[in-house]
């Protein structure tokens, strides 16, 4: 008999020869005792499983050598302080999808009935993994395969071991079939920060997962405001069950070059040499690791669980000042929020509902203010509205109204909202739903003072456009006036989600400036929109359109 007797044997039927046993005299004692050692000796292995993985398993290394899977340093720190829930932030090519791989592996294969589950981002990194898998299994010694049995293979990535009931599949994130009517006991899913509406893929993954299995997100970073960066921040806050492991690139002993002394080290160099005993061999790795990737060298190889998501983002403003802003943020006094507002079209009052009205500062008597509005589509899982409420003088946010609400009634939102702050200039985005939402403040509630803008023909005459049109020639204005007002701190946000909307705000590849994929922009629109309002000389009359339009 070898140490995987239990494995082979399966629970239940151990538990009956343990009962048979305890039933047969003193020869049935001598074996009972036997196989309480076996029971125990398979219990010890399966919530410490590496002694069998370093026996058992075998890699290939990145110069293609075939060797014995012996845990690197980050290795041993990730297995001997990983919790039934973590998330992962770590550098390129530490070797967690590897060791994640094999603590599956040796689970699977150890615990009979158990199914884990790994989801790449992309179909040629699935490839890669399933491949790591497959020669665990090709390498696993003779004596433990016969004892387990041969698996049966499928095309999906899977090996399923049908004398055991457990199986290991290996997915690619996205994939609408992949993970479907499965019971995961143990998952993983590796850089999530890369895959492609990853909210919908990890909660239908996740919900996969009774209580008592295991979840594994892991990433480099890839900028800040994507869903990874969220999930992130929420275990940081203590907002989630997830545990936060962090590792740095100089836990990797390979990452140095040879040489002699260095006798320039920066400023940040000395510091890094000094409070992680770096050597010059590792500070000349960084130096040409930076030559090649430049601005995106914390992103791969990360140094501290901030700068490596700044590092990567590609936003239109200052992660610098917004981080700042975002930590005064959550230190300052939260908001009243309002549930009426004094209306002029439902009697005496208009209830805020489905919106929510934020309120930081009370209107002032004799102060100024501005509105700016983004207008959407009123459906329930489509873009909100918001409209963002400055103090013309001291470009503060005073209020924020946001929420799914039709254009038509989001009109007599903003005209009981701009009436409340002492008849604000109301500048309403016109593009597409902001239509309706124009017709009803000018048409139904005769707001008195509605913003126009002034487009210029060719003979150089002013001509008056109802509300804020976004287009190719006022949106990179609208963003870099924004910009330079939030690097330059003129501009006071109070709103949390205000400041999250900032952060995942980036130029794409095709150089479109936009909310970053599964993220929305409608409070960084309104607040663009009042921003230019406010530029522009407080107007001096009071009737709807401007004198002589």
């Amino acid at each position: 008999m070898t140490q995987n007797f239990a494995v082979a044997c399966g629970d239940s039927v151990m538990r009956t020869l343990k009962s048979f046993l305890k039933q047969s005299g003193k020869h049935g004692e001598k074996s009972l005792a036997w196989v309480e050692g076996e029971i125990l000796q398979m219990q010890a292995l399966r919530d410490a499983p590496r002694p069998w993985i370093e026996a058992n398993l075998w890699i290939r290394t990145k110069d293609r050598r075939i060797i014995r899977l012996l845990f690197n340093a980050a290795q041993v720190d990730y297995y001997e302080h990983r919790a039934p829930r973590d998330i992962i932030l770590k550098p390129r090519q530490l070797g967690f999808t590897t060791v994640i791989c094999a603590l599956f592996f040796a689970d699977c294969l150890l615990r009979p009935n158990t199914t884990s589950v790994l989801v790449a981002h992309d179909y040629e990194s699935t490839e890669r993994i399933f491949r790591i898998v497959q020669l665990f299994w090709e390498r696993l010694p003779a004596q433990v395969k016969a004892e387990i049995g041969e698996p049966k293979y499928e095309t999906r990535r899977e090996f399923q071991w049908e004398r055991l009931n457990s199986s290991f599949f290996v997915g690619t994130a996205g994939s609408t079939r992949f993970g479907h009517g499965l019971t995961i006991n143990n998952l993983h899913c590796s850089e999530v920060s890369r895959w492609t509406h990853p909210e919908e893929s990890l909660v239908a993954l996740m919900e996969a997962v009774p209580k008592g299995g295991r979840i594994i997100l892991e990433s480099t970073a890839n900028g800040m405001g994507n869903y990874f960066h969220d999930l992130w921040k929420a275990a940081e806050e203590g907002r989630s069950g997830f545990t936060r492991q962090f590792y740095v690139w100089w836990e990797d002993p390979t990452y140095s070059i040879p040489g002699p002394p260095l006798r320039d080290l920066t400023d940040d160099e000395r510091r890094l040499e000094e409070r992680w005993e770096l050597t010059d061999d590792q500070i000349r790795w960084r130096r040409e690791k930076q030559r090649d990737l430049g601005e995106r060298f914390l992103e791969q190889y990360p140094e501290d669980p901030v700068r490596c998501f700044l590092a990567s983002t590609r936003g239109c403003f200052d992660p610098g000042a917004l981080s700042l802003m975002q930590q005064r943020v959550f230190a300052e006094p939260g908001p009243k929020s309002i549930s009426t507002l004094p209306g002029k079209q439902e009697g005496l009052s208009l209830v805020i509902a489905p919106t929510r009205l934020l309120v930081w500062k009370e209107p002032e008597k004799g102060k100024s203010y501005v509105i700016g509005a983004d207008v959407g589509e009123g459906l329930a899982s489509g873009d909100a509205s918001c409209a963002i409420v400055l103090d013309r003088q001291s470009g503060e946010q005073v209020a924020e109204l946001h929420g799914r609400v039709d254009p038509a009634r989001f009109g007599l939102l903003l005209d009981a909202l701009g009436r409340a702050y002492n008849r604000a200039e109301l500048a309403v985005e016109r593009n597409n739903h902001g239509h309706s939402t124009l017709n009803t403040l000018l048409n139904t509630c005769n707001y008195p003072l509605l913003y126009y803008h002034v487009r210029y023909d060719q003979l150089g005459k002013a001509k008056p456009v109802l509300g804020w049109p976004t287009d190719q020639q006022t949106k990179p204005i609208l963003v870099d006036d924004l910009a330079a007002a939030i690097a330059g701190g003129h501009i006071l946000i109070h709103s949390s989600e205000l400041v999250d909307e900032c952060f995942s705000f980036i130029t794409t590849d095709t150089g479109s400036q936009q909310a970053q994929e599964g993220k929305y922009d409608d409070r960084v629109m309104a607040l663009g929109i009042a921003w230019q309002v406010r530029k522009r000389p407080a107007a001096s009359y009071s009737s709807q359109r401007p004198l002589g339009w």
